[in-house]
């Protein structure tokens, strides 16, 4: 693996202080609350099970599944398809939307309006990585670790083709990795 990788974004150190950070974030904003976890799969898997773990209160936690990308590819199909949805009332609970990466915002805005929905107190956006480059719907996220360029990156949760989620570190590809799939 080490040698399909062109640079390393943000070590393992790096993220390792961000996310406890940012966990210590959510935890002065949702004290007293009753805070429900929502993580997108498979992305945020990684980042979603660091994260709790430095929460020092009870949180309530179910998972999405979601799927943007078809195959070997880098850019995102046109439509997000919700494969699982949560599984737990949410109605009247705080939600934090916890995941990878808010790219174009096609997905997380599918999904916060779903969960609308179910009449929660609140609604929240929290991701790993910040991509504006490629936004196209107008939707931030109200916790971020990184904000990164338009580059694609694996790692730490984040994948090309399913492959690379088991880095423990953010990078980016050599082109030639995924350079074929651009056609598909």
């Amino acid at each position: 693996m080490k040698n399909d990788i062109r640079e390393v974004l943000f070590s393992t150190v790096e993220i390792k202080n961000r996310v406890s950070g940012l966990a210590q974030k959510l935890a002065d904003d949702y004290v007293h609350k009753n805070l429900t976890i929502i993580g997108i799969l498979n992305g945020s898997l990684i980042f979603l099970s660091d994260l709790i773990r430095e929460i020092p209160f009870a949180v309530k936690i179910d998972t999405i599944k979601a799927s943007t990308y078809v195959g070997a590819s880098t850019f995102p199909k046109g439509k997000t398809e919700i494969i699982h949805s949560i599984n737990i009332n949410v109605k009247d609970e705080h939600v934090l939307i916890v995941d990878d990466i808010l790219d174009t915002g096609k997905t997380l805005s599918e999904i916060v309006q779903m969960i609308t929905k179910y009449s929660p107190l609140s609604i929240k956006v929290c991701v790993l990585l910040n991509k504006m480059a490629r936004r196209e719907i107008a939707i931030a996220p109200d916790y971020c670790c990184f904000e990164i360029e338009d580059k694609f990156v694996v790692g730490y949760g984040l994948d090309f083709d399913n492959r690379y989620r088991n880095l423990p570190y953010i990078a980016v590809l050599r082109e030639g990795i995924f350079t074929a799939s651009k056609i598909i």
